[in-house]
């Protein structure tokens, strides 16, 4: 597909219709058999997608957009350019070229580049689409990875995000289940290039995930607006050989010792928790003896990332519990990552007693951290419609008492 085979009477559909809910318009389709149905329903919910995820391609007049699970699958711009960020050299290769939003966000710290992509409508919507951004420096093959590893040499940047989709469609997680394999391809792709980044589900097993690819160097732990997104791992065969190829480049990277880092994407600021391995492991975890008088909830990559004692000494807060992930200090972090809350109440939890205290509030957020009801559960016995009248949380405190926290919400980051 290019410009060539979208006439102008399917454009100007496209252009009057461009705001339009798809699904009706699929219903009530253009009496003008010139326009191409299919053709104009993929653009226009291509770019009503791209709206939100990717407003520079959205700004940018004449760009093609795929098939709804290409669009689906492609990275948004925060999280494209923030793996470029991590990255420079002179040369780099995309063995899963999709879409190309990481792509292109690579060509612009590299002199030169390869797209490669297995489906060969993607292979023009990208040649397309770099006339239209004026990326020049990029190659596009069209097949699978190991077709085309020999046609590009070494590299020193190999990007690869595998299809966690199995024949049926169904998804899955695990490094062996996922195409391609990295397991059986991970040292023939290593001796490629000085290093390789690996983009994973936030679903993947953090620590599995390291005792599988010892040469990972770095783990970043990905999310934007509080929704974790992808886990990247960058991995090396030589620690000298990925010096500089991380976001700190003064630091020697070390594969026995990988860092580990929580970052969240946010319109205002973003939010880091960065420590290593070891240090996470080996930091004993600060317990709040009492509570102080405000709440704090880490974001969803502090919570994937596990990085709970890093959080505890950078923001200088105590867990509730070693089991209960939330934090309590009386000062106001006002940059912690993720919520903070003002505790307003303490209840002992005894359910009739409880429920009967909370009665007078007519709704509130709900939500429990090592405690012995699901978060809907302790909604049905309080009787608590949703709602931000409140905040409530179930959870257990460090000597073991199970309580009810009624907070007020103080802000985020």
């Amino acid at each position: 597909m290019n410009n060539m085979n979208i006439n102008e009477p399917t454009w100007q559909y496209i252009a009057a219709h461009a705001g339009d809910d798809v699904a009706q318009l699929a219903l009530h389709p253009s009496k003008d058999p010139q326009v191409d149905m299919a053709v104009a329903l993929q653009q226009i919910a291509g770019r009503q997608k791209a709206k939100e995820k990717l407003p520079e391609w959205y700004a940018t007049e004449g760009i093609l957009y795929p098939k709804k699970v290409s669009m689906e699958q492609c990275s948004s711009s925060q999280t494209a350019d923030y793996k470029a960020s991590l990255v420079k050299g002179e040369s780099f290769a995309d063995f899963s070229g999709g879409f190309g939003v990481d792509t292109a966000a690579f060509a612009k710290k590299f002199t030169k580049g390869w797209y490669v992509e297995p489906q060969e409508e993607l292979c023009e919507l990208f040649q397309q689409n770099c006339k239209t951004l004026v990326i020049n420096n990029v190659n596009i093959l069209n097949g699978p990875m190991e077709e085309h590893l020999g046609d590009i040499g070494r590299v020193d940047l190999i990007y690869l995000d595998p299809s966690r989709r199995d024949t049926h469609g169904r998804r899955v997680v695990s490094l062996a289940d996922c195409t391609p394999n990295l397991l059986e391809w991970k040292s023939d792709l290593l001796s490629r290039c000085n290093t390789l980044m690996v983009k994973m589900s936030p679903m993947i097993d953090i620590f599995q995930t390291l005792r599988d690819l010892p040469e990972t160097y770095a783990v970043h732990v990905v999310a934007v607006e509080g929704e974790c997104k992808e886990v990247l791992f960058l991995l090396t065969q030589d620690d000298i050989s990925a010096n500089g190829m991380c976001r700190d480049a003064a630091r020697r990277v070390s594969t026995t010792d990988p860092i580990i880092i929580a970052v969240d994407i946010n319109k205002t600021a973003t939010t880091c928790v960065e420590t290593t391995l070891e240090t996470e492991r080996t930091t004993p975890p600060c317990i709040a003896t009492e509570l102080g008088s405000n709440l704090y909830e880490p974001n969803a990559a502090v919570m994937k990332a596990g990085l709970f004692n890093a959080l505890s000494q950078q923001y200088q807060v105590a867990k509730l519990a070693k089991s209960t992930n939330l934090f309590t200090a009386n000062d106001l972090r006002e940059d912690f990552p993720g919520r903070v809350f003002r505790i307003e109440a303490v209840h002992e939890f005894h359910p009739r007693k409880t429920a009967k205290e909370l009665s007078p509030l007519a709704n509130a957020s709900i939500a429990v951290r090592n405690f012995p009801l699901s978060a809907e559960e302790l909604r049905k016995l309080l009787r608590i419609k949703d709602g931000n009248a409140g905040y409530l949380f179930g959870c257990t405190l460090a000597d073991g008492r199970k309580v009810v926290l009624e907070c007020g919400k103080v802000g985020y980051y």
